[in-house]
């Protein structure tokens, strides 16, 4: 954050950065950080270095969805928020060039709602439905964040989080992008990301959240509990979590070494790369040979045809 002190900013313009709020431990803490860093900017200096502006994107129950939200507005009214559903994804520029041929299996007069979920219903596996949301998810963050003109996107991800994206990613086909996918201040997608909380393993954010006074308890959405399904069943995602869920209570010193290593891959500038993945913006190195527009990770999440 040290490019977004109060000396690099314009009194009465700050910058905005955007935040996406899920309602989980690790975006609502940082919401909370952020809301006491500027408070402390504020009162020394009489003006912050950045404004925030809070986004939840609805994959859920909306009414729990709105109702966190309205919470988090009176707790904290000095930031802007806004919401949004994950379907109007389908409205971002090349999305639905991308998909055209499923989109237009369905009715005109669905909404994009309902061709969003048959978009999703159309893959082939629960890893490759969790995939494709994730990406579209990070797609529509990005449409957002370029509309209102915000500087950055800063992501509540924790080292844990950042781990199990580390070793998910690789197994998905897409080693070659962790050079942007877990680094700061990377363009990969036209603005650029950073962590603040990737210093922190997942167990220290919980211990934080119920130390601060009033706790977050109220404004965080309750972890639904995910019923046992088989291995073969299971994302690539949840194994990965679970794996640094146990790893992070005895050797919380492995976690932070596959951050640490994988934050030493060098990244090709992009101004050097030929070409990116239409769907997750992952420079191509060279041309696939079934989808030449896509990288390898996605053609194997994609259905075939």
């Amino acid at each position: 954050m040290e490019s977004f002190r109060v000396r690099h900013s314009d009194p009465g313009d700050e910058r905005v950065l955007l935040l996406p709020l899920s309602f989980g431990l690790c975006s609502t803490a940082l919401l909370h950080v952020l809301s006491q860093h500027l408070k402390g900017q504020s009162e020394r200096t009489g003006r912050t270095g950045f404004k925030v502006h809070g986004l939840h994107v609805g994959c859920g129950d909306s009414r729990a969805a709105a109702s966190l939200l309205e919470k988090v507005r009176e707790r904290y009214p000095q930031h802007v928020f806004s919401s949004c559903p994950l379907s109007d994804v389908i409205a971002v520029e090349g999305v639905a060039e991308l998909f055209q041929q499923d989109l237009q299996q369905t009715e005109h007069d669905a909404g994009n709602e309902a061709a969003l979920a048959r978009l999703i219903a159309d893959l082939n596996s629960p890893t490759s439905r969790d995939d494709i949301r994730q990406i579209l998810l990070r797609k529509l963050v990005v449409s957002v964040a370029k509309r209102h003109n915000c500087e950055a996107v800063l992501w509540g991800d924790s080292t844990t989080r950042l781990a199990e994206r580390t070793l998910a990613e690789t197994a998905k086909g897409r080693g070659a992008s962790l050079p942007w996918v877990v680094a700061d201040g990377e363009l990969l997608h036209g603005v650029p990301f950073y962590y603040p909380m990737r210093d922190l393993l997942s167990k220290e954010i919980t211990a934080f959240t119920s130390l601060v006074e009033p706790p977050l308890d109220d404004i965080v959405a309750k972890e639904p509990v995910k019923p046992i399904v088989s291995t073969k069943n299971t994302t690539i995602d949840d194994l990965m979590k679970q794996y640094f869920e146990s790893v992070e209570r005895e050797y919380p010193s492995v976690v932070a070494n596959v951050v640490k290593t994988s934050g030493k891959l060098r990244a090709t500038p992009l101004e050097e790369v030929e070409q990116q993945c239409e769907l997750c913006d992952v420079p191509l190195d060279g041309q696939a040979p079934e989808r030449s527009r896509l990288c390898y990770g996605c053609i194997r999440t994609l259905p075939a045809g």
